[in-house]
């Protein structure tokens, strides 16, 4: 046996140990006895004194106090759950004296009229009638609402919690619902109680079907059942793991007919994962089988089912979980090959949604199985919503940030984007936060409330790049020569296959401080950004030899500076400008 079948033996022998050891319930403790009377009630006064001439007015009445909240029963009987469990628990342990006090009646008539069975010789046979023939629910399904269940089709204070198959007919196990001392209470039911005697004398007319059990030594008893029994339910168990290893084996061929060319598939690889589950829930199904069949105790059973019954839910909700790997993984392998990548987030976001809530259904399933009434539970969550809501406030706005991503995608996985002052690649949409990869190689995460804030500039939703340079040439260039640039510029891009060559213009657009600026304005169109790069640089250096071609050059900031002797004023005009001044100032009177 290799290594790795050891390991899974071993991991499957100590879950179902530690299953066992937490789904023992514990014994109830016996009820206190109740106070005895004092023996002597002390004597009245002789006489009663005088009253007053004028009697006080009489004082107000006092407030009532508050009804006092009524005890727990003792023997855990306010619901079906705790009765069917602490009855299984006194049979346990052979105290017949406590389990009477779940019987509703504790005598019966017998089969003879003149013979009684009542106290603790009546739960004895009841639980001999029990080991023969009968089967009891486990508490993963009994009802832990004081009301019982309402969807069993019976009256509402009537439960079933099992039944007695006989041969020509079957007897249901029923507890109902009674008042004893102010207080409701389940007990097994008085017509159940009533076909003790007579199921109790037809088995032992017919034992002819006896278990094979039965022609074993029984040995000590433990915890309500013979040590034989216990051993038979490991050899079972063995027998049935052995049995489920070698029927799951047999997927070794199947998996080899789905492969292709000998290479592994979506198909066979889920096959392979599930090999465990699978393996558990046959395991389970033949174990939970032979057990009916071999004649096991009641109490055995009832142990050796609970636990069946919560290992099969664990291998049930593990079989699910590998399900929606693999339809998860097939769906985003089939968007990937159709290029749908924008739903990818989508399909993540409800794969770990899905296996959220598959975790929480199991640990709920799991409170109920052990008596937590998670219904009552729920309810007093809306006592402290309010505590609960401002405390959780964070995380319910990530996940409402979350759902608007998912549902206005304004990003997907793989996107080149803007958002604030960062540039990054979005790597993953998760339900509390986004992680991208950054122009650093950093990896951001970003919460989704938060992120769903953001100003989000997209760059990989682009159709088309900007291609906008603005070219400086030379304040020496020549009327002809500009208009040679620019004639050649606009056939560039006109001929050019990647310009849009409606949207392409090339315009001489301003006089600068130091050069002859030209504006270049087009969008062309590239795969991705890598790819806008290499465009724009075959058309820059394509303006590079046009500008070279027609004879001028491209400007740099400079300052030009002219340098001339200075030839002084002109004495001539000075002369001329003075003489005209004195004799305007002569010819006034």
């Amino acid at each position: 046996m290799t290594l790795n079948i050891r390991a899974r033996i071993f991991f499957s022998a100590l879950l179902l140990t530690v299953f066992a050891t937490s789904a023992w319930p514990q014994t109830l403790p016996a009820p206190a006895p109740a106070a005895e009377a004092p023996a002597e009630a002390p004597a009245a006064p002789t006489a009663a004194p005088k009253a007053p001439a004028e009697a006080p007015a009489a004082p107000t009445a006092a407030p009532k106090a508050p009804a006092a909240k009524p005890e727990p029963d003792p023997f855990g009987r306010e619901n079906p759950h705790g009765m069917v469990t602490g009855l299984m628990n006194a049979l346990a342990a052979a105290d017949y004296e406590r389990a009477v006090q779940y019987f509703e009646i504790s005598s019966v008539q017998g089969v003879r009229q003149w013979f009684i069975l009542a106290g603790p010789q009546l739960a004895k046979r009841f639980q001999k009638v029990l080991d023969r023939a009968g089967n009891v629910v486990t508490p993963a399904e009994l009802s832990s609402d004081p009301n019982g269940s309402v969807k069993d089709g019976l009256k509402q204070d009537v439960e079933r919690f099992g039944q007695i198959k006989m041969t020509d007919r079957e007897v249901p196990l029923l507890a109902k619902r009674v008042t004893r001392d102010g207080k409701a209470l389940w007990l097994v039911s008085d017509s159940t109680l009533n076909e003790i005697p007579a199921l109790s004398r037809a088995l032992k007319v017919d034992s002819t079907g006896g278990p094979w059990l039965d022609l074993l030594p029984e040995g000590p008893t433990v915890d309500g059942a013979p040590v034989s029994h216990w051993l038979a339910l490991l050899v079972l168990a063995g027998l049935s793991f052995a049995l489920a290893w070698g029927l799951i084996a047999l997927r070794a061929p199947i998996a080899r007919l789905l492969r292709r060319g000998g290479e592994e598939t979506k198909l066979s690889r889920f096959i392979e994962k599930s090999a465990g589950p699978l393996r558990l829930l046959i395991m389970l199904l033949l174990f939970g089988l032979a057990v009916q069949a071999v004649g096991i105790s009641v109490i055995a059973r009832y142990r050796a089912v609970f636990i069946v019954q919560i290992v099969g839910w664990f291998a049930f909700a593990w079989l699910l979980w590998r399900v929606a790997d693999a339809a998860g993984e097939v769906i985003l392998g089939r968007m990937s090959r159709l290029g749908q990548l924008t739903a990818y987030s989508a399909i993540s976001f409800l794969n770990r949604a899905f296996k959220a809530l598959l975790a929480i259904l199991f640990v709920v399933a799991l409170l109920r199985a052990f008596g937590v009434n998670v219904t009552a539970g729920l309810a007093a969550l809306g006592v402290g919503g309010l505590a609960i809501a401002l405390g959780a406030q964070k995380l319910f706005e990530n996940l409402i940030g979350s759902l608007t991503l998912l549902a206005d995608r304004p990003v997907r996985i793989g996107d080149f984007c803007r958002f604030g002052d960062t540039l990054g690649t979005i790597e993953e949409i998760g339900i509390r936060s986004t992680r991208i990869r950054t122009l650093d190689r950093t990896v951001l995460t970003v919460p989704n409330g938060e992120f769903a804030t953001l100003h989000i500039e997209n760059y990989s939703q682009r159709d088309r790049y900007w291609f906008h340079p603005v070219l400086n040439l030379r304040y020496e260039t020549s009327t002809d020569q500009m208009r040679y640039v620019l004639q050649e510029l606009r056939a560039m891009l006109d001929k050019h296959p990647k310009v849009d060559s409606t949207s392409a213009r090339v315009r001489l657009i301003g006089l600068a401080a130091y050069s002859l600026d030209v504006e270049i304005f087009a969008y062309v169109t590239a795969w991705d950004y890598a790819g806008f790069l290499e465009l724009q640089e075959e058309l820059l250096l394509a303006c590079m030899e046009i500008v070279e071609k027609s004879g001028t050059g491209f400007a740099f900031p400079s300052q030009t500076l002219y340098l001339g002797r200075d030839g002084g004023l002109n004495a001539a005009r000075t002369r001329e400008a003075e003489e005209a001044i004195r004799s305007r100032r002569e010819e006034k009177p």
